[in-house]
């Protein structure tokens, strides 16, 4: 029982002293941990802190020596993948392997690696669906559990490394707030809510919350935020091209692009190609075409979801004046399809975009048709909207297209100007039964004076 509130107090003042900067490894219990250490290091060593306390648990050279150091217990569970590529794996974790440890490794007498890490230990790890996020939208992101009085704390996942490191970035008395690249994090210390405000970046981003009971760790809820998908909108036969805008280009591979169908399975049709700027372009879409696409690096993700319809007949015109409403209508829409609304205008820079995460598009909203209904209608407004309807599958089964024109006041559209036309109509016409009739009488003149000639 001592040895138990020994080690909670130990684990309680790790994550108490973990520098925002120190990597973090959250492993579940009786999972395994890997150390993966420079195969050209002629030895190395691996050391845990207990307290002020550094224990060498392992000398690489000397691993399985008699004069090995390696703690008994440990000596059953460690085992060596590759002494070549050295891989060392510590199975069956427990609460007492959780801890800081230290990496040391030297060659030719120098030390040329070393790193700190801590390995927290928890009863469970679990990853929760990632959320969607629509840029610049402000969300709350919960931390289950943490009302039953639990201590907590969040971390941010480093996607820099090839294994699952941590950063502790939230917890502490002093830390609520961080400021990142495309957003802004904190933590209601009251709640143990994650607040995310602005968000907009690209970069990979991943959060965890590590619950605490009487300073054991219960679990490690991982939270991933993804940007909505920006919806392509194409008709079949026409060129798209989808750009990898991903704010990170460090690593020595290109971007790559992964491809899914519309349940997120990775699918196998054909490649299409990437141009210089890493730009994934269809140079004739087909329906088959239609799904999501991911421009991914080590630490950058931008995605689309491609909508390709079938070719629409001639577009509607809708003509409006400021301040009133207009309905847009919606064909083919049946039980089991749902529509979709597209709008391409001078707001947009000519790009297509979903009406509804268009910011100047706030007072729209869809009927029980379909149809899309825009209140208190400006010049804003105007552009092209394309309904696109799909089926059960998400694959578009038809659209139609609708230009939304402002009615000028005095221009061919309006009142004044119909009733323009038609009072010069009705002159013209005046004028034409004059003309006529002059030019009958002039022929009933000259007859006239023909006979008394005579």
């Amino acid at each position: 029982m001592a040895a138990v509130t020994e080690l909670c107090f130990l684990l309680f003042a790790l994550i108490n002293n973990i520098h925002a900067e120190e990597l973090i490894t959250i492993k579940k219990e009786r999972d395994s941990y890997t150390f993966h250490l420079p195969k050209e290091a002629s030895s190395c060593l691996i050391s845990r802190f207990v307290g002020e306390e550094k224990l060498v648990l392992w000398n690489s050279s000397d691993l399985w020596s008699h004069n090995s150091t390696v703690p008994e217990d440990l000596k059953q569970r460690l085992s060596v993948v590759s002494r070549e590529n050295g891989s060392y794996i510590i199975h069956n974790l427990t609460y007492s392997d959780s801890g800081l440890y230290q990496e040391e490794c030297w060659t030719d007498g120098k030390v040329t690696y070393e790193r700190n890490s801590s390995v927290i230990i928890c009863s469970s790890v679990d990853r929760r669906p990632f959320w969607v996020v629509t840029p610049g939208e402000t969300m709350d992101v919960p931390c289950s559990g943490a009302a039953d009085n639990l201590d907590f704390l969040w971390l941010k996942r480093d996607f820099r490394y090839e294994q699952e490191i941590w950063k502790k970035v939230f917890g502490d008395n002093t830390t609520s707030v961080m400021d990142d690249a495309g957003g802004r994090y904190q933590v209601e210390k009251n709640s143990s809510t994650l607040h995310v405000f602005n968000f907009t970046t690209t970069l990979k981003t991943q959060f965890t919350c590590l619950l605490m009971n009487q300073q054991q760790c219960v679990s490690s809820e991982h939270a991933e935020l993804h940007l909505l998908y920006e919806t392509i909108y194409g008709t079949v036969g026409e060129t798209a091209v989808l750009p990898c805008t991903v704010t990170d280009l460090s690593d020595d591979q290109p971007p790559r692009w992964k491809m899914y169908d519309n349940v997120l399975n990775t699918t196998d049709q054909t490649v299409p190609s990437v141009d210089q700027n890493y730009s994934l372009v269809f140079s004739s879409l087909t329906l088959n075409h239609t799904g999501r696409y991911e421009c991914n690096t080590s630490l950058s993700a931008k995605r689309y979801g491609l909508v390709v319809c079938p070719k629409f007949g001639p577009p509607a015109v809708e003509l409006f004046s400021e301040g009133e409403e207009v309905t847009l209508q919606c064909k083919d829409r049946e039980k089991g399809r749902s529509p979709v609304w597209f709008i391409k205008s001078n707001q947009t820079e000519g790009r297509i975009v979903t009406v509804d995460t268009s910011q100047a598009m706030s007072r729209v909203s869809t009927g029980s048709d379909g149809s899309l209904v825009i209140s208190n209608v400006s010049l804003k407004d105007t552009g092209e909207y394309w309904c696109a309807v799909r089926d059960q599958n998400s694959q578009c089964v038809s659209s139609v297209k609708t230009v939304l024109m402002y009615r000028d006041p005095f221009g061919i559209h309006s009142t004044f100007y119909t009733v323009r036309c038609s009072v010069l109509n009705g002159l013209l016409v005046m004028l034409c039964v004059v003309v006529v009739a002059v030019n009958q009488r002039s022929r009933r003149g000259e007859q006239l004076s023909a006979q008394t000639h005579s």
